[in-house]
Order: structure tokens, then sequence, then C-alpha cells
């Protein structure tokens, strides 16, 4: 059967290595974790940092300190001030003390003291210079924090110096100059405060007088009216205010009186032929009752009741006449003659006088009628007689609203003639009172002046002598703590910035999301070694790598694990066609051929007949695990130098084959595109139950894209290290561009200390480093490199007329078991 060109693969397009993929969300840094995976890269600045703290307090000088306590206290309690809200009288804050203390009279006070003089020396006679240094050294500690309230506080004076001799003279003059300022400061505050407020008052008085009687000048001059309350009124305005709240007033009655007569003669006009109907609901309306003649039908009526009474009348009459009819009917019977004579003589009396009756009341209520109006014709005209009325009303409240148009005009313009009366009113009224407050201030002033003349005001006292100075620094503590500090800081920076940098997996699940397939197994980290044997036995498996674990070591944990890889690649592959799996990786390193030869002897170990192809054409591990590197493989079966049953070969382990590389070709990208692989490896499906091939990794050649698109499932190897996060989306990536179908990963090294530091970053552009070397070396016996390049160009080339699926009568019976 002849295959067709396997399609060529297109690269993935290079992504970001800092990048998450689209849809998944950035993994959360585990602080904790990355500092003790990095504990070297924090450790080594903690050292340095130690190191350079010791350095520096080796070298700093020792520093004194002297001390001595101060109490400053005040006769005055503190107490709210009413007026401005801040708090008067207590001890001042020690800011201020510090203030004074570092003020120019404190300070040369201080610098002349006696015992200082042996040391203006050292500040060469320049009191700038001694206070440059006291302001260094000089500090006030309160024992107490809040001192807002208190009547006195505690304060600890420090100076600290190189000079031992110095620190105590400086706290003595300090101390003593300070106790100095405050005795001479507020001996003559009292006496200058009483003569300022004196003064001030003496000059508001009269100014006072002059404002009063001015304003009362005012008063009496000003067309302004005054109410009980003393404020001016502006009459004018007052009418104005007025007049326009009646105006409110009309207006809203005219509106309501506008609505009341477009109602009446919508009734009117929807009344139509029933005026009395449109005057009833127009009374229902306004709340009124009118009253109107009787119609027609109110006679009709009146006729019938006349003529019932009447009726009942003349049957009064004939009571008598009855109840002598009823007396012998009793007597002798309905039937008697004489009854039969009363009953017609009543019934002819009856007729003749309900006739009487009839004409009458006929009569009479004619003579009625003619003497009463048309209630018709008088709804009619009370209808319009409303109407009109209403209409009246509006035109009314019209005339009314521009009369008091006219008078509201007329009263803001003598309104505004007299605002700068006004005006001048509250310009002059406050004036008065600014003059009142500032006069009634300065005589509260003069009585808690008054009040505290027997007080000293604040004052300071030397609680304990100064103390001998003591040496205070340098600390070791401080200089290595800070020094640690640092390095702590800066190596959890590094720490975090190599856990970014190493773009790599922690845990199983991540991998699974960022690449979106499963992971199939975990390989721990092992060296293979053979078996040991007695004296007497032989090992059928000696010409096998170690690293074959499953034949060399079966009941080691990295066997169980190649079982355990085995059967989820069984439940992966369990549809019909599945046969062909490729196992490949991201770069060289990753355990890719170890895995795939190990995968094939666990196959062929459950019963399955298993074919492991070595298509790795630039360096083919798997075929110098097989010891085959001088038998014909695939690159022979692909130029045409042998059949397909030549280049599979037997093991010692039952139904497992290998098909070798065969010699290493000068353009292995270019062979595994061939037409002949593909029909290879549709000879070779009806031969075997799986056909694992081992090619090269995906990030270092085009070789594995080529042979992904002609399998039936993608296995890829995977070692968890730098930058393993960005090769492995990238390799997933590539497969996925030539529509391969991804079975899994497999995490080889799981356990390896160190595996996810220490790997250099790569791009496109250092791709090279390991093609260049993606070579099997020439050292060894294991070997074969031909000196003149081998170039497949395919069996077509020498005998295009035999077709490649030929397989030879002498391997025909091997291959089919």
């Amino acid at each position: 059967m002849q295959a067709t060109a396997p399609p060529s693969p297109q690269l993935a397009q290079k992504l970001d290595p800092f990048s998450t993929a689209p849809g998944t969300n950035a993994q959360p840094v585990n602080v904790a974790e990355v500092l003790w995976r990095y504990r070297w890269a924090v450790a080594l600045p903690v050292v340095v940092g130690a190191v350079v703290g010791l350095l520096i307090y080796l070298q700093l000088p020792e520093t004194y300190r002297s001390t001595t306590r101060l109490m400053i206290e005040s006769d005055q309690a503190a107490v709210l001030d009413p007026i401005n809200g801040d708090m008067v009288g207590g001890v001042p804050s020690l800011d201020i003390v510090q203030s004074q203390l570092f003020s120019d009279r404190v300070m040369q006070m201080t610098f002349n003291a006696p015992r200082l003089r042996p040391f203006q020396e050292e500040f060469e006679g320049r009191v700038g210079a001694f206070v440059e240094e006291s302001l260094e050294s000089l500090e006030l500690e309160p024992e107490v924090e809040d001192v807002k309230t208190a009547q006195s506080v505690v304060t600890l004076m420090h100076f600290e110096s190189e000079n031992e001799e110095l620190c105590k003279a400086a706290v003595e003059s300090f101390s003593e100059s300070l106790q100095s300022f405050y005795n001479e400061n507020y001996k003559s505050n009292r006496g200058d405060l009483i003569r300022l407020i004196s003064t001030g008052m003496e000059q508001l008085h009269p100014k006072m007088l002059e404002l009063e009687n001015r304003y009362r000048t005012f008063r009496r001059d000003a067309p302004l009216a005054w109410n009980a309350e003393g404020l001016a009124i502006n009459p004018h305005r007052e009418r104005q205010l007025f007049l326009v709240g009646r105006r409110s007033e009309i207006d809203e009655i005219a509106r309501q009186k506008k609505t009341e007569v477009a109602a009446l003669k919508s009734i009117v006009s929807q009344s139509g032929q029933d005026p009395i109907l449109g005057l009833n609901i127009i009374g229902e309306l306004l709340g009124k009752q009118f009253s109107l003649p009787n119609s027609g039908s109110r006679l009709g009526e009146l006729q019938q009741g006349d003529r019932i009474l009447a009726t009942i009348g003349l049957d009064k009459e004939l009571v008598p006449m009855i109840i002598e009819r009823d007396k012998y009917a009793a007597e002798f019977g309905p039937e008697h003659p004489t009854v039969r004579n009363l009953d017609a003589q009543l019934e002819s009396m009856k007729t003749e006088m309900k006739k009487l009756v009839e004409d009458q009341t006929d009569r009479v209520m004619e003579l009625i009628g003619e003497t009463l109006v048309d209630p018709v014709q008088r709804a009619k005209e009370a209808l319009a007689a409303i109407v009109m009325a209403s209409e009246a009303q509006v035109d009314l409240l019209t005339e009314q609203r521009k009369e008091l148009d006219d008078q509201i005009s007329e009263e803001r313009l003598g309104a505004s003639k007299l605002a700068q009366y006004e005006q001048e009113n509250q310009a002059q009224l406050r004036e008065i009172e600014r003059t009142r407050e500032l006069l009634e201030q300065l005589e509260e002033q003069m009585a808690k002046v008054s009040i505290g003349k027997d007080e000293r005001g604040t004052r300071v006292i030397e609680l304990t002598a100064p103390s001998l100075a003591y040496k205070v620094g340098p600390s070791i503590l401080k200089t290595v703590g800070l020094g640690s500090l640092l390095g702590i800081m800066l190596g959890s920076g590094l720490a975090l910035l190599l856990e970014k940098n190493a773009n790599t997996f922690r845990d199983p699940d991540e991998i699974s999301e960022e690449l979106g397939v499963p992971v199939l197994t975990h390989i721990p980290f092992f060296k293979g070694k053979l078996k040991k044997l007695g004296k007497d036995e032989v090992n059928p498996y000696e010409k096998l790598d170690p690293a074959l674990a499953v034949i060399h070591m079966p009941a080691s944990v990295p066997a169980e694990a190649i079982r355990s890889f085995r059967t989820s690649v069984f439940f992966e592959t369990s549809g019909p066609g599945c046969k062909v799996i490729q196992v490949t990786s991201p770069l060289p390193g990753d355990g890719k051929s170890t895995i795939a030869g190990n995968l094939a002897c666990s196959m062929a170990q459950s019963g399955k007949r298993v074919l492991v192809i070595d298509s790795d054409l630039r360096r083919p591990q798997l075929t110098d695990f097989f010891s085959l590197a001088e038998q014909k493989g695939l690159t022979d079966v692909l130029n045409g130098d042998c059949e397909v049953s030549d280049g599979c070969h037997s093991t010692p382990l039952n139904n497992l084959f290998v098909m070798p590389s065969g010699p290493v070709p000068a353009n292995p990208a270019e062979a595994l595109t061939l037409p002949e692989m593909g029909s290879m490896l549709e000879v070779l499906k009806q031969k075997f139950d799986y056909i694992i091939v081992d090619t090269p990794p995906l990030l270092v050649v085009t070789d594995p894209s080529i042979i992904a698109s002609l399998v039936d499932g993608v296995v890829m190897a995977l070692r968890v290290r730098r930058k393993s996060r960005h090769n492995s989306k990238e390799s997933i990536n590539i497969l996925r561009s030539v529509g391969a179908r991804v079975l899994g990963v497999v995490i080889n090294n799981s356990d390896e200390a160190g595996a996810s530091d220490g790997y250099r970053g790569y791009g496109y552009y250092r791709y090279a480093r390991h093609t260049s070397r993606y070579y099997r070396s020439a050292k060894g016996n294991k070997v074969r490199r031909d000196k003149e390049p081998l170039i497949i160009s395919g069996k077509g080339s020498q005998t295009s007329s035999k077709p490649v699926a030929a397989v030879s009568a002498s391997n025909s019976d091997e291959l089919d078991g």
C-alpha cells in the first residue's frame, strides 16, 4: 500500500514564558514554600548582611550617655478656654520645652556655663558648633505621654557623645540654663500683660461711646421702623411681601374658578336634551340644591292619587248599604233576591260615582297645569345663569390681580429706596458688637491676671542629679540584627525573583490545568543496575541496558510506575485502530527514550506483540539500549536497503521486537517525510498489537512533529525543571498544530533533588545550542558512522517497481509469531 506524504509540521506560535494559557488563572505564590525551596538564596544574603553588620560594629566609635530627671510644674491648672476651645494653663508641651532648649538664649547660657568652659576648645570657641552637636546629642524623653491636662510632668534629659566627660557637664549645664530661663522669663510677664490689657481697654471705651451715639442719631433720622425686639423694618418691603402673598391667593382662586367654568361648560354641553340632569350634576359638584316646578309626570301622579282618594271617600258613603247587604246575606244567603238587588244597586252606584270623580279630577288638574311653567326651560335658564356667574367671578379676579401687580411695583420701588438705610443699620450694629466683644475679652483677661497675681507660673525642678556617663553604643545586636534583616529582605526578594524566573510546575494539578492533558504517571528518579546472579545463573537480558527497569528491577518503584503508565496507555488506546504510539519530550534529558523502552518491555510482558522503533536519527539512544547499533534499521528500510521484516529484530524478551535507527543520515528530517514512512507503519500495524515510536525532542528539531501526523497517539515525557512550564506548553501547541492526539504526560524523575532549579532559559534563537549537538558522539564501540554521510532518498529512487510493503519470506514467519 502506497502512503501519501505527511503534512509539513507547523510550529506553534511563540508564547511569553511568564504568561498563562487563555482561560486559566495564574497560580498563587506560596511565599513560605518559595523561601524554603530557595533557602540558599535567602541564607547567603543573611550571612553577608550579618558579617557586614559585624564589620560596621567593629568600626563604630564608643558612645556615652548622661541622664537627669526634670520636673516641669505650673501653678495654673489646665482648663478649657470657653472662647476658643483651647487648653489654658498647665505645663507647656515637651515640643515647646525642646524648642526653648535649642533657642539662642538657652544655648548661649549653656555654652558659657562654668562646667563647659574646659570643652570650648573642642568646639573651637564657637557656639554654633556646640548647637550642631547638641541637636544630635540632646534628647527629652517624657515618662508620661499625655501631658495636655497635667499640672506637672516628669521628663528625662539625655546627652550622648563620644567624650565621656562632656556628657555629664552638658547635662548639668542644660538643666541649670533651663531653670534660669523659666525663672527669668516669667517674672515680668504679668506686669507686661496688665499694661497691654489696660491700654487696650482705655482705647476701646471712648470708641464704644462714639459708636453708640452715632447709632442713636441714625435711628432717629432714618425712615425705617423698628419692632419690639429693636430690629429695623422696611415698611415698603413688609407691604410688598403682604401683597405678593395676597396675589398668590388670588392666582390660586382664579385657577380654581377657571377649572370650574370649564367643567360647567362641559356638563352643559354633554347634558344635551336633559338640562335638568345637568343642573342636578352641577348641584352635586357645587354642593348646592336647585328647586324646579313639578313636571308633567308629577301631575299625572297627583291626578292618580286624587282619584284614589276620591274613590276611598265614596266607599265610605256606601258603607251603611254594604253593612245592610252583608246582614241580609248572612241571614238569607248570597242568592237571596234582596241580597242580589242590593249588590246591583251597590255596583251601579260605584260606577256612577267613579265616573263623576274622574271627570272632576281631570278638570282640576287641567286648571293646575295651565298655571305651571315648563321645568326643562327653567333648567336651561338656570344652567346659563350659573355659567355666566362663574365667568363673571373669573373676570373679577383678573382685575384684582392687575390692581395688586400695580401696588406691588410701587412698594418694590419704595423698598429699594430704603435698602441703603438697612445696610447702614447692619454695618453700625456689627461694628458695635465687635467692639463690645473685644472689650469683654479684655475685661475677662484682666480678671484672670488679677486672680493669679500670687502664682509663680511655670518652673523647672531637677529631681535627680545628672548620672555619670555610661556606655550606650555601639550595639552588636542592632548592627548585626539590622544587617541580617536587610539580608532577609534581599534574600526573600531574590527567592521570589528566582521563583518567577523558574517558570516551572509545582504539582500535577497545575500541569493538567496548564496543558489540558492528563498526567499518566510519575516515574521517580532511579539509577539502573543489572540484577545480581549466582555462580550458575545466566542473565538472558545481560546485553540490555540497565535503564530498562521493568526487566532488571521488576520489583522496584520505577518498574511499578511503568506498569501504571502501561495501564493508562491501554485505557487511552482501548478504541479500534489505535496501535502506533509516539513518545517524545520538549528538550533533551527528559528521559523519553528510557520511558519508550520501558513501556515497550512492560507491554510485551503483558502478552502484547510490541515493536519499538527508534526514529531518533540524530541521537539513537533506544538503539543503544538494545545493543543494535550495528544492525539494519529504519534508515535502511526507508532507503530500500532491506525489507521491513529485515529491519525488525527480536530481543531476549518474548513478544518484543526492535527496529533500530540504522546509520545516522545527513537528512534525518527529510527522511521521515518520505511516503515510505507511512507505508511502513501501515504494514507493521498488521503484524503487531502496539508500535512504540521514539522521536527526538519537539523543541530541538522538527522530526517529532512529522511523526506526530502519522501515529495514533502521542505521549510526552517531561522532567520538571526550570522553564518546564513554557517548554511543555510550546510542545503541546506544536502537537496540536499538526492534529496529533495527545494521550497524556509522563513526569520523569519526579523526586529528583533540585529538579526545579539550575536550568538555563532558552528561546527559539537558542535552540541551535541543542540542535548542533543533538547527534550521537563518535566515541565508543556502539556507534556506527559512515565516512560519507548517508542520504535517505527513498526506496523508489532505486527500485521504484518493487512495493515497499513487501516482506521477505525469511522474516515473515518470525514477525507473524
